[in-house]
């Protein structure tokens, strides 16, 4: 179908702005007397009140305004949210002054101010920095990278996210960690990273389902629908992805509807029900049209119920192709007007959707025989969408002109028609000629392009086939490698536990019995220093055992490992903290050295060098996936020196041997002055060779 064509970027206008103002007012009213009062008139009771404090009636209005913003207009919104703004100034607590700082910013973004946004901005990280408060600091850091992604600087804003995550590990803030967490996801989204997307949205959606706000729970909703249908486009042979997409699509309509009282962002309604529809009539056209026109109904009700002008139209281009392909000319004519009101009816109007509207006026005037209209629509089309239209959609516009221009020649020259009778079969010789030698080139020219991309493809598997025996050679090496160090650690860590060990162990006991014999002082205090030393010796000598074997990674697994590794470095001046996240301890041994290796390494690293005060550790297992991430507040590196790999330091080289022979990929984030965040991410067991 042809508008499904523009159908993502539709969707990506429609996160940018839409979806992430959610959080508008979520944060402002955490435990409040007032969040029960949704309905607008129940806020205005609320006010009423003469008891009420200041802190809750700045709450209330703050509410108040985000109900007035969207669903009676902006300047009724800012009119009120000033009136909150002001009223806070008179609170000695400024988290209150720097959250509505964050929401008008949001809201000057909605409206293409950036420059005011920018200084609202400004205003909420200093009274931020004054209430000194983590969840306030993070709902300030997760608007200021809000607003990057929004002038296309995704690096700075996903810095800002995960500075606002590390302010609330410590801290619920289910709302706020929902917030970043489908922005994350969102953006790398819109990067084709779906792996991480989907990360994020699962995030998201459980941080959401942790509140009671009907709005959060909604876009957890929709941020995991949307990546579920992502990744689909990306594989449409995993129809599961799609069921998914729509089971959650779904959910948030029917929870909408349910709910429409309590919720404050309607317009999420239409959204997903023209989401559903197009996933429907994209990819399961034929069995399901009825479904088709029953979620369109539904966008089209709902769009003008919350003036979401641009779904309305969209929901009246889609119903338009459909009575195209049924014939019904009239009624598709009645559907594109529509779309063309409702396309102009906005404050803004979407640019991607009038080519659509030209486009379809264009076909229909085309089947009514109006072919100088239909012309004359399409060159419009044409102007409107020159970036986008391909070779097809050309010759289409050459077609029209030329039965216009024929069929006016046929009007002008009927009388002439007898005469030129002799030409006119000499010309259709001639064409005809010339269709058959274009036709015989076109299928030479074919068939050498089939013969040269054969070739290519052939040369192209022979090549991956040599690289995968590269690489399995490569693997063979490091595990061979690898086994024989482990090996040779296990055997050296024997024989100094067991051999030197004892032995160190034995000559204290005699130095005990030699102790009991001396008689002087000195001869005493020279045998308690002796005594001591055998001590020290035999507890580093433990220590040294126990780093080049743990036992407790043979006993108890990886998860137990890091977290004794991580104990063992709490009085070092240095805070590190590790945590596991659904580690099922399914990994074979060598595996789980490995990776025990890697964060050895990594964690010696950060402390040699990084010049950290914190270090933190996490596994997680996520289904058959095992994601290591060792982070520090250090002085970060430049990743440039160790990408080349001439100049990577042995303990790099290490790593990214294991790592290679895990399998595995590493992802490094770290800039001068930020510190560094290292994830590894392998598989719990190895893949099995696949037989050809």
């Amino acid at each position: 179908m042809f508008f499904t064509s523009l159908y993502d970027c539709f969707r990506k206008s429609v996160k940018t702005f839409l979806i992430p103002l959610f959080f508008t007012g979520l944060f402002l009213i955490p435990e409040a007397p007032v969040r029960a009062h949704i309905v607008e008139d129940s806020l205005q009771l609320v006010l009423a009140e003469k008891n009420l404090s200041i802190s809750q009636r700045v709450e209330a209005l703050t509410k108040l305004a985000e109900i007035r913003f969207y669903r009676r207009g902006h300047d009724k919104g800012f009119a009120t949210l000033n009136q909150a703004l002001k009223l806070s100034e008179q609170l000695e607590d400024k988290r209150y002054g720097a959250r509505l700082y964050a929401i008008l910013a949001r809201w000057y973004v909605e409206d293409n101010q950036y420059l005011q946004a920018q200084q609202l901005i400004d205003s909420a990280v200093y009274y931020s920095n004054e209430a000194g408060n983590n969840e306030v600091l993070a709902f300030t850091d997760y608007t200021r990278g809000w607003f990057r992604l929004r002038q296309n600087k995704p690096r700075e804003g996903i810095a800002l996210f995960l500075k606002g995550l590390h302010a609330l590990e410590s801290e619920k803030a289910h709302a706020v960690k929902s917030a970043i967490y489908g922005e994350m996801s969102q953006a790398y989204g819109e990067w084709s990273d779906t792996q991480n997307q989907q990360k994020y949205a699962h995030l998201c959606y459980t941080e959401a389902r942790k509140t009671q706000d009907p709005d959060l729970h909604v876009y957890g909703e929709l941020t995991l629908a949307n990546s579920f249908a992502d990744r689909f486009k990306k594989d449409t042979t995993r129809a599961v992805l799609r069921d998914s997409a729509l089971y959650h699509y779904k959910n948030s309509i029917a929870f909408l509807r349910e709910h429409r009282d309590r919720v404050v962002h309607l317009t999420r309604l239409p959204e997903a029900a023209y989401y559903v529809a197009e996933l429907y009539s994209r990819y399961m056209p034929s069995a399901y049209e009825e479904e088709v026109y029953h979620y369109l109904d539904m966008a089209v009700e709902e769009a003008r119920k919350t003036d979401v002008h641009t779904v309305l139209a969209r929901s009246y281009i889609m119903l338009t192709e459909y009575a195209v392909m049924n014939e019904d000319y009239k009624r598709a004519e009645f559907l594109i007007g529509n779309a063309a009101v409702a396309a102009h009816e906005g404050p803004v109007t979407d640019n991607r959707i009038i080519p659509d509207i030209s486009w379809y006026f264009s076909v229909i005037r085309e089947k009514q025989g109006d072919i100088g209209e239909a012309l004359r629509y399409y060159k419009q089309y044409v102007r409107e969408y020159t970036n986008r239209f391909d070779m097809e959609k050309m010759a289409l516009a050459q077609k029209l002109e030329a039965q216009y221009d024929t069929n006016k020649k046929e009007r002008e020259l009927a009388v002439l028609q007898e005469k030129i009778m002799y030409g006119k079969k000499l010309n259709r010789l001639y064409i005809g000629l010339a269709l058959t030698g274009l036709i015989a080139i076109i299928i030479l020219v074919y068939a050498n392009q089939q013969r040269t991309r054969a070739m290519k493809q052939q040369k192209q598997l022979h090549v991956m086939e040599v690289n995968k025996l590269e690489q399995k050679n490569r693997i063979a090496l490091l595990s061979a490698m690898l086994e024989g160090q482990e090996q040779e650690r296990s055997r050296l860590a024997r024989d100094l536990h067991d051999g030197l060990g004892g032995l160190l162990s034995g000559i204290k006991i005699e130095m005990s019995a030699v102790k009991s014999v001396l008689s002087s002082s000195g001869g005493q205090e020279l045998m308690d220093k002796t005594m001591e030393h055998l001590d020290d010796a035999v507890n580093e000598l433990r220590r040294i055992a126990h780093s080049m074997m743990p036992e407790i990674l043979i006993r108890y697994g990886l998860g137990e490992a890091l977290k004794e590794y991580c104990q063992r470095f709490r009085t070092s001046g240095i805070h590190i903290e590790c945590r596991v996240f659904n580690y099922t301890n399914e990994m074979d041994h060598p595996r789980q050295m490995v990776l025990y290796r890697i964060m050895q390494e990594l964690v010696n690293n950060a402390m040699k060098h990084a010049e950290a005060s914190m270090i933190y550790v996490q596994l997680q297992q996520v289904q058959h996936k095992i994601f290591l991430t060792v982070e520090d507040d250090g002085v970060g590196f430049d990743k440039e020196k160790i990408a080349d790999t001439g100049r990577q330091s042995a303990g790099w080289t290490n790593i990214r041997a294991r790592v290679e022979f895990l399998n595995g990929s590493m992802d490094i984030l770290t800039e001068k002055g930020n510190g560094t965040t290292i994830t590894v991410e392998c598989l719990v067991h190895p893949e099995p060779e696949k037989k050809k």
